[in-house]
């Protein structure tokens, strides 16, 4: 037994780094996926997860238990969330999460944990982690994007010790923000690395593959668009306004669409209502021929390549569409200051601009497909190799870094 950054007394596990990677959502858990599979397979780390916050809502699909059938053992699930239909809820939410998370942090005595992104889930994480010395490992700060989120990122960036940006311009901004340049690596994004490893199938192919993609009703050799539209926090009473437009916009198209329900935030009620009800008013007629509360990564990579483009505001359109050179119609505010890849047409929250965008890809009008920007797929790889050769137990107390 030795005592914890806590001061608690716990058991030791031998030499080996310890890394508790904390994942709260869908979203977070496929950027982690690649850096979670290098650790396990690491001689010199041991892993452990912790699923909390939306992983635990049936709304989004239990989705802890796709963590577990991508061969993951996780140690503790929280049931964290809040219900509601405001910003109320997410905060409550958080605090749930700070009550729950110190005890198991003290329980499980990583020497570090690794969390990534900008979500209200992973700001508990940072906070109940940096609050008991336990140093934080923190993928893709230094982005810029609307809504509350970017705010939360950058109060997580100061939370962190270890920073893995996924573009170059990110890691600048996490510089200027006073962190130490030797512990700013931008190695690009995880989520690029599993996406490259993937073995694809053709929309022929995927028709056939029954036990992935037979029970959903479209057929993938023809148009079909993926929609995902989340809830804008700062905006979040024009919810179901926005939803609506989007699909009425679809609908005048005429374009079959997955839609793929949002992450649940301030106004994710109001989204799902949204779809429901268009479904109920258009019937056999409506052009959502699917409705998803989640998709396997592999299984939504693969109806993400074979879509004719992707519609919504999702971090999705901006970061995975563009190696398959899918367009992107990106709706909205929340994605405001991202980098942008060339496939990627932002419209506002208007009916016709969203019907005239979706027509200028059909009309075949072209565009230069621009350079990866997040990286050459070994992100996952070198994070590893660093969180490796640090000493956690100097990165305690961090300071200001002064220019």
């Amino acid at each position: 037994m030795e005592k914890n950054r806590c001061g608690m007394e716990v058991e030791t596990y031998g030499i080996m780094k310890r890394i508790v990677a904390i994942t709260g959502y869908r979203s977070d858990y496929t950027k982690l996926k690649s850096v979670l599979e290098e650790i396990n397979n690491h001689p010199n780390l041991e892993l452990k997860i912790v699923a909390f916050g939306a992983h635990t809502l049936d709304d989004c699909g239990d989705t802890f238990k796709q963590i577990e059938l991508d061969g993951f053992k996780i140690e503790e699930i929280l049931d964290t969330s809040v219900q509601g239909v405001g910003t109320a809820a997410m905060t409550k939410s958080m605090g749930m999460a700070l009550i729950e998370l110190p005890s198991v942090l003290q329980r499980l005595n990583p020497d570090a944990s690794l969390i990534v992104g900008d979500r209200y889930e992973i700001m508990s994480a940072a906070l109940a982690s940096s609050v008991n010395n336990i140093p934080v490992i923190h993928i893709q700060g230094g982005e810029i994007s609307g809504t509350i989120d970017e705010v939360l990122r950058h109060s997580i960036t100061k939370l962190s010790h270890l920073h893995f940006p996924s573009t170059k311009k990110s890691a600048q901004r996490i510089i200027r923000m006073g962190e130490d340049p030797d512990l700013v690596f931008n190695v690009g994004c995880p989520a690029i690395d599993y996406i490259f490893k993937q073995e694809y199938l053709s929309a022929s192919q995927m028709n056939k593959a029954v036990k992935d993609y037979g029970h959903l009703k479209i057929d993938f050799e023809k148009d079909y668009a993926v929609v995902i539209q989340h809830a804008v926090t700062t905006e979040y009473k024009n919810s179901y306004l926005q939803m609506k437009t989007t699909l009425e916009a679809l609908q005048s198209v005429g374009i079959k669409s997955i839609v793929i329900y949002p992450n649940p935030d301030a106004g994710a009620s109001s989204i799902v209502r949204a779809i429901r009800n268009h479904g109920s008013n258009y019937k056999e007629k409506s052009i959502i021929c699917e409705k998803a509360k989640n998709l396997p990564f592999n299984v939504y990579l693969n109806i993400l390549k074979n879509c004719k483009l992707l519609v919504g505001n999702s971090s999705s359109g901006l970061r995975e569409a563009h190696v398959f050179n899918i367009p992107v119609i990106n709706i909205g505010t929340r994605q405001d200051g991202r980098e942008r890849t060339s496939n990627i047409v932002d419209v506002p929250h208007d009916k016709q601009k969203i019907i005239e965008a979706v027509k200028n890809f059909d009309t075949g009008n072209s565009y230069i497909h621009s350079e990866n920007i997040y990286g050459n797929g070994t992100a996952a790889t070198q994070m590893v190799d660093i969180i490796n050769s640090v000493d956690f137990n100097t990165l305690i107390g961090k300071k200001f870094y002064d220019q």
